[in-house]
């Protein structure tokens, strides 16, 4: 299989005498995902921010010097907090929306010393903000479902309400609106039901809008994963389908593999269209569905830093973080090899929960997990997996007692 990659001419490069850490902002999957590449490959790496408990057990987790800095995106309390490290240089990755938004925010004296990931602050806000990324895709001309502003109570009258139950309410910031309602969107049940949710939403301070549901199974969603270098050339590229989610409707991939690039073509034009028209660069991790009633495939959000599928990327030959990492410094970047079709990647806890759902239904066994990409189990890093499961069984043990 042959990419096509944008040939635009690369910036001047310079000379790194000492080889600079790469500082993590962030924990969780994609926290994991990017301090095991980045030991893998040898580069000194430091998590900043507050660590999950399997992350802190990771055999590359090296904390920053100093108290912790709870996520945020004040760009100002960021900023005197990188003044105080004990660095002269160091790559800065973030690892949640949050601290792309932060991070893309620094002023030049720091970035200067600190190079980031990501791109310019209004592109990260684009993809960031849902009614901005909705108003950016239709300006661009890309397939996606029909998004409406919610502004109150009387945005729903937009919509009939034989209409109403093809909509659900999804949060223009995900991380805020998770952290309040402890789920990605809401399911809407009648107006009634839908003026309710869009009053709590409100007292929550959480902005929503509308989102046509595009129906289909969860193997209708397919994503390209990759990374955009700082002269806006796509350096890595890699599509993938979702075998399996958790929760059904609104959950995440908990089972992936692997795809020919060719089954996903009109995605990926779209996704051109879409970074040349905002000046994309950086991680991205977008994702479409492919609308069974017209075929096309419709873009759902992207998001602008690495993602919890990485490991997967990393398995596929395609080295991303170490390419982010040469690029924020100025160093030339190699071409990347063509990714590895069919490789799988799993989330074991919440894809167990994901099999045992449909296990009636039959589907793709458990087997499935061998020998591919893990989000948390590794054999030259075990312990990350073996806490995580071993909190499982314990809770597990705890809620049967109970």
């Amino acid at each position: 299989m042959s990419l096509e990659f944008a040939t635009r001419p690369r910036r001047a490069t310079r000379t790194v005498t000492a080889e600079p850490p790469a500082i993590v902002f962030g924990g969780d999957v994609s926290g994991l995902a990017v301090i095991r590449s980045m030991g893998r490959g040898g580069v000194p790496v430091f998590s900043a921010g507050t660590a999950t408990t399997h992350l802190t057990r990771s055999r590359w987790y090296r904390p920053v010097p100093g108290e912790p800095l709870e996520e945020t995106t004040d760009r100002r309390r960021l900023a005197e907090y990188l003044r105080g490290l004990p660095f002269a240089e160091a790559v800065l990755i973030p690892a949640s929306d949050d601290w792309a938004l932060a991070l893309a925010s620094l002023p030049d004296d720091i970035t200067s010393s600190y190079p980031a990931t990501v791109a310019p602050r209004p592109v990260v806000r684009t993809l960031v903000d849902k009614e901005r990324f909705a108003a950016a895709a239709e300006r661009h001309d890309v397939p996606a479902p029909r998004t409406i502003r919610v502004t109150g109570v009387e945005s729903l009258d937009d919509v009939d309400d034989a209409d109403l139950p093809r909509f659900f309410l999804k949060p223009v910031n995900s991380q805020r609106f998770a952290r309040r309602f402890g789920v990605k969107a809401l399911r809407l049940d009648g107006r009634h039901d839908a003026a309710e949710l869009v009053r709590r939403a409100v007292r929550e301070d959480c902005e929503v809008v509308l989102q046509e549901f595009i129906p289909g199974e969860a193997t209708a969603h397919v994503f390209l994963d990759g990374y955009v270098d700082r002269d806006g050339a796509m350096r890595a590229l890699l599509a993938r389908r979702r075998l399996r989610m958790y929760p059904a409707d609104f959950g995440n991939s908990t089972l992936s593999v692997t795809i020919p690039m060719e089954e996903v073509s009109p995605a990926l034009e779209s996704l051109r269209r879409l970074f040349d028209g905002i000046g994309f660069t950086g991680f991205f991790d977008a994702e479409f569905k492919q609308d069974a009633r017209d075929g096309r495939f419709k873009i759902f959000e992207v998001n602008a830093r690495p993602w919890w599928q990485l490991e997967l990327a990393e398995a596929a030959g395609l080295g991303v973080c170490s390419m982010a990492y040469r690029d924020a410094l100025g160093l030339p970047l190699p071409d990347p090899p063509d990714p590895e079709v069919g490789q799988t990647w799993v989330h074991p806890l919440p894809d167990l929960k994901a099999w045992w759902k449909d296990r009636l239904k039959g589907g793709i066994p458990i087997r499935t997990w061998l020998g591919g990409a893990n989000a948390v189990f590794a054999p030259d890093d075990p312990m990350p997996g073996l806490e995580q499961a071993g909190r499982a069984l314990l809770s597990r043990v705890r809620s049967r007692r109970g």
